[in-house]
């Protein structure tokens, strides 16, 4: 299957996006004259083809923070006969290259942090890193993959070009989860599901470890499903694990996976660890 990557800046290009958009999260998509104007003005919109036919797309715009100008990647979508490709990691590389050609050095964006895929690919294959926590980032959505849960995100920054992106495989290469320094425990329930669970432990026994553990459930969308009081159990107490670490300098910043665990765990270190936020202004 050959897939084509391309810049996309016309309105009949920007209509199928949205058609795209639409399809992808079963909700009215952004308005053609808002995309258009990005296109148009600094922003970064890519669209993935197989046969003329648009099967993922990447939408960013310019932004500003403490005196910083950075790419906010607002929304990547992928049609879900595509998923599974590569596409998602495609579509980001090639956003990256855009930005490295505009003068960006850092692009920025949100997304869920039980999302096991998404944390997967933003995380690890692309080396992002986060140290910010959002509650209920958008407020209510009500579209197919976000109905009947808080927003919250994950806010995360990937240092295009840094020298962390070249060490971070010799930084976690070694690295072994251990009990002692799981932040979040978990235990299986009988059908099958995960259920987190607060280790009777002060949070400042934690903090003398080199790394943390904060296991997730691998397949969040299914669990939510099947059982949502525990998708929001999950929800509530992710969120007070990674509210109380960042608030005291810890950053994710990667993601391991045991064989036949219904879990993920992120990976957290200090955030001042070098290189980890090399070139970033107010650090």
């Amino acid at each position: 299957m050959d897939i084509l990557l391309r810049k996309i800046d016309t309105i009949e290009e920007l209509q199928k996006m949205a058609q795209l958009e639409q399809h992808v999260w079963k909700a009215n998509p952004t308005p053609i004259h808002q995309t258009l104007t990005v296109a148009k003005n600094g922003g970064i919109v890519i669209g993935a083809y197989v046969a003329e036919r648009m099967v993922g797309f990447v939408y960013s715009f310019p932004g500003y923070k403490n005196g910083e100008v950075y790419l906010c990647s607002h929304m990547l979508g992928i049609d879900e006969a595509f998923r599974n490709r590569g596409i998602g990691y495609m579509l980001k590389k090639a956003q990256a290259e855009e930005a490295m050609k505009a003068g960006y050095r850092n692009i920025r964006w949100t997304y869920d942090p039980l999302e096991s895929r998404n944390g997967y690919l933003n995380i690890v294959k692309l080396g992002a890193v986060c140290s910010e926590y959002i509650e209920n980032c958008y407020g209510e959505m009500n579209d197919a993959l976000n109905k009947r849960l808080p927003s919250d995100r994950f806010y995360v920054e990937w240092h295009i070009g840094s020298a962390y992106l070249e060490e971070r495989h010799r930084m976690f290469s070694q690295i072994h989860r251990s009990p002692e320094a799981e932040v979040l425990d978990w235990k299986e329930r009988t059908n099958g599901e995960p259920e987190a669970v607060f280790p009777a432990k002060e949070w400042e026994s934690f903090y003398d470890q080199p790394f943390l553990f904060v296991p997730i459930p691998l397949h969040f969308q299914h669990l939510k499903e099947k059982d949502h009081e525990l998708a929001l159990d999950w929800r509530y107490k992710t969120r007070e694990v990674f509210t109380r670490l960042f608030q005291a300098g810890w950053a994710v910043a990667h993601v391991l996976r045991n064989e036949n665990e219904p879990v993920l765990y992120y990976v957290l270190i200090k955030r001042d660890k070098p290189p980890l936020y090399e070139g970033r202004s107010g650090q």
